[in-house]
């Protein structure tokens, strides 16, 4: 099913939109939500602020029950080699729609490099607009010299456009395929500020806590727990946490809007992170940012806050995988909740200028216009 995106964000199918974007899954719940005030907007990756400029729409794997796929053994094998699938089953369930749009959005790795081998093989047309969200890492782990990960180099010379989400990311995945970087764009990720925003209520207790939330492989919880020893800590992440002490509280799921009652409602927020080109823990900063929270944040090689964040300013940066540093950060701030007042409203106040969805939209819709020969989208973007 390809699901067509109406100027009222109301769903409807049939012809095929000009600009379709390429999801692994639940957007279309996700926008359900949306509507209903329920769930942000930065994960439709500027497809909902595009809306009023082009005709959009999407499609993704709505199957229930991965284990009926035929393709499914053989994505399971691709990803415990490299850490990711590859769902090529989704790209020939929707082959026609993606010949008949005029642009193709893919959104991440697993879903780009079936559509990249397409396009190399010639059984995709249609311009390719490749996002790619750490695949550089997973070769670095993998071996870039082995047979998988020079298919995959082979098979990224393909897409007709190339991003990442920060210029560290694109720096990594530049380096790996031998390309300059301006042969990559960099596709600045933005929050939905409207949605988050401080509230008045949160949950019992969570005040005196210091919150962190992740589950993807860039968190570095176990650098967290060393530095936080004592302090009250409340870790949201289904990552499995070695044994903790009655200090700390571990939850896994969380809607929308109770996590945003978490940051809201937290001493402060800390991002500890592992030293990689994706820009890990973007989302979860500015979120928490847009909550006016005093943010702890790792600085790593793959880092997006380019000169908009500054330590002290806006944020609290610290060295991947510093103990002490990281410690020495959460003892000051704990301490001083007139500096986190200060830091938050500074962060809030930051995002909203630079880090809204528009700045997001505006960088995707320059590259569209030029596929599809249009004037080119004012730098700030459309409104969102």
């Amino acid at each position: 099913m390809v699901y067509t995106v109406n100027a009222d964000a109301t769903l409807s199918a049939g012809e095929v939109p000009e600009l379709l974007w390429v999801f692994r899954r639940s957007r279309r719940q996700w926008l359900d939500e949306w509507r209903r005030g329920e769930r942000s907007g930065e994960f439709f990756y500027g497809m909902i602020a595009l809306r009023e400029r082009y005709r959009v729409g999407f499609i993704e794997d709505a199957s229930r029950n991965p284990y009926l796929r035929a393709w499914y053994p053989v994505e399971r094998l691709v990803a415990s080699r490299v850490g990711m699938g590859f769902a090529l089953d989704v790209a020939l369930r929707h082959w026609r729609a993606l010949q008949r749009a005029r642009v193709v959005v893919s959104t991440v790795d697993a879903c780009g490099l079936p559509l990249a081998m397409l396009k190399r093989v010639g059984l995709l047309r249609s311009p390719l607009v490749y996002i790619s969200q750490g695949l550089s890492d997973r070769i670095d782990a993998y071996g870039r010299d082995r047979r998988l990960a020079r298919w995959y180099r082979h098979l990224l010379g393909a897409p007709d456009d190339l991003a990442t989400l920060s210029e560290g990311a694109r720096r990594g995945l530049a380096a790996w395929l031998a390309v300059p970087a301006a042969r990559i764009h960099v596709l600045p990720f933005g929050t939905d500020h409207a949605f988050w925003h401080p509230t008045g209520s949160a949950p019992a207790g969570i005040e005196a806590r210091i919150v962190s939330v992740g589950s993807d492989a860039g968190r570095d919880y176990g650098t967290l727990l060393a530095a936080a020893a004592g302090l009250p800590l409340h870790i949201v992440t289904r990552q499995p946490l070695p044994a903790t002490n009655g200090t700390v509280r571990h939850t896994s799921e969380h809607s929308p809007a109770e996590l945003r009652d978490l940051y809201s409602g937290a001493r402060f927020i800390v991002i500890p992170l592992h030293d990689r080109d994706q820009p890990s823990g973007q989302s979860a900063a500015l979120q928490a940012m847009a909550c006016a929270k005093a943010v702890v944040l790792t600085r790593t090689r793959g880092w997006w806050g380019e000169d908009l964040l500054h330590d002290g300013v806006n944020c609290v940066l610290v060295p991947p995988g510093d103990v002490e540093a990281l410690r020495r950060a959460l003892s000051r701030l704990a301490e001083d909740p007139p500096a986190c007042a200060r830091l938050g409203a500074a962060a809030r106040a930051t995002v909203e200028r630079h880090f809204g969805e528009a700045r997001f939209a505006g960088a995707l819709a320059r590259i569209v216009d030029t596929r599809l020969g249009r004037a080119a989208t004012p730098a700030g973007g459309p409104a969102c």
